[in-house]
């Protein structure tokens, strides 16, 4: 992966992607989880998720007891893609049942696959 910016279609399906991961979220859509995540997906979001693989991200999803009710990605950055892969940082704010706002740093990779681009690894930072 390089630190070059990708072209432009492939940057606006990747955030895509991105936005797609949040609505299902937001829909407790989880079995259609395979639409933005890779089968071989790594997702740590330390003290909350951590799950190796498509099943086991979405199994985790599952059992969340109280989900966050809405979830919005921001400020974007896309660099890389001459390997078939990018790197993304994004800010996100996600809305809690009670009301209180969170704020993280999102760190994807993404790999562009035979169905388009899939998330293949995200690590949340939480901020605050």
């Amino acid at each position: 992966m390089t630190n070059q910016p990708v072209n432009p279609a492939d940057a606006r399906a990747i955030e895509e992607v991105l936005n797609r991961v949040a609505y299902l979220l937001d829909a407790h859509e989880y079995d259609r989880l395979g639409e933005v995540f890779a089968p071989d997906v790594s997702f740590d979001n330390p003290g909350r998720l951590t799950a190796d693989g498509l099943d086991d991200v979405i199994a985790a999803f599952k059992a969340i007891a109280t989900p966050a009710v809405s979830h919005h990605i921001t400020n974007v950055v896309v660099v890389g893609g001459v390997d078939g892969t990018a790197a993304c940082t994004s800010k996100a704010l996600a809305l809690r049942a009670g009301g209180e706002v969170t704020a993280a740093i999102y760190r994807d990779t993404v790999t562009r696959t035979d169905a388009g681009w899939r998330v293949s690894a995200r690590r949340i930072s939480p901020l605050g």
